[in-house]
């Protein structure tokens, strides 16, 4: 059995099954009074930073989706827009949990209409996620994609939703990406720094991004991304819009937001977002 170990260093996320089992724990119970735990959603869009960060915006999405599916599909980024889609060939991923297995039979579908390369590079977007999903469903199965910054990857998530239907699969689909990333650190200071610039974060870039996803407005979220440097992985926003757009009942609604900088002052902080489609 060729399994994908974990490749993000100490601290992204615990490391044992019990302290990943207290921190769900602690976050599960501050959400209990909240309609977060209805399980009813279907797809959703989280972050991707260390959990100590983002962790508990995350939760708010993937608390709410609805429980048993067979297979969990994963869409990461950090792609850019020439690049092609990339699939985890091996047959299970190594999380605190144990072994993730991969649904190889759907997997296997799904390269015959979308052609990609093996993922066998160092990413968080997709393992950041794992520990949170191999605990709270246990007995799904998982496929791992990353998606290109352009609207191919609309039509790949449209593509997933129809052969999922087709095959009469359960699947629960979850996009990955982070908001605006501002500051020195990462060379992006059209405003300037202190309030002013944190204010433009969060109620204009973030706020437009976010407002463009809730419309199902495709071409704003890419410009957005494109243009403003609104998300780092649209790919994976566009990839979930395309599988909402098929499943026409589905609706998006914005359950958390924040920043890195409401955990940690600083003049580089950046944006999270959680986003269910139920």
């Amino acid at each position: 059995m060729r399994v994908r170990k974990p490749v993000l260093p100490s601290g992204w996320y615990p490391q044992t099954p019990a302290s990943i089992e207290t921190f769900i724990s602690r976050v599960r119970a501050s959400y209990s009074s909240q309609k977060f735990n209805e399980q009813d959603a279907i797809a959703c869009i989280v972050p991707h930073a260390g959990w100590t960060f983002s962790g508990s915006i995350a939760l708010s999405a993937l608390l709410s989706l609805k429980k048993d599916p067979e297979t969990i599909v994963v869409l990461g980024g950090h792609l850019g827009p020439s690049q092609q889609p990339l699939m985890l060939m091996e047959d299970g991923a190594e999380t605190p949990f144990g072994i993730f297995p991969i649904d190889v039979s759907f997997r296997n579908i799904l390269l015959e209409k979308i052609q990609c390369k093996a993922d066998v590079f160092q990413d968080n977007t997709v393992e950041v996620q794992l520990p949170f999903l191999h605990y709270l469903f246990p007995e799904s199965q998982l496929l791992w994609m990353r998606m290109p910054a352009n609207m191919i990857s609309y039509e790949l998530g449209k593509t997933i939703a129809a052969i999922a239907a087709a095959h009469h699969k359960d699947i629960r689909v979850v996009g990955s990406t982070d908001l605006t990333h501002y500051g020195p650190n990462y060379d992006f200071t059209p405003m300037g720094d202190g309030e002013t610039a944190y204010q433009w974060v969060t109620k204009e870039n973030d706020a437009s991004f976010i407002k463009a996803i809730l419309a199902m407005d495709r071409e704003t979220v890419l410009q957005k991304a494109t243009n403003d440097l609104a998300a780092c992985s649209v790919g994976a926003v566009l990839g979930i819009m395309g599988f909402g757009e098929l499943n026409k009942t589905l609706k998006p609604e914005l359950l958390a937001y924040g920043t890195s900088r409401d955990v940690y002052a600083s003049d580089s902080f950046v944006g999270y977002a959680s986003i269910i489609w139920h």
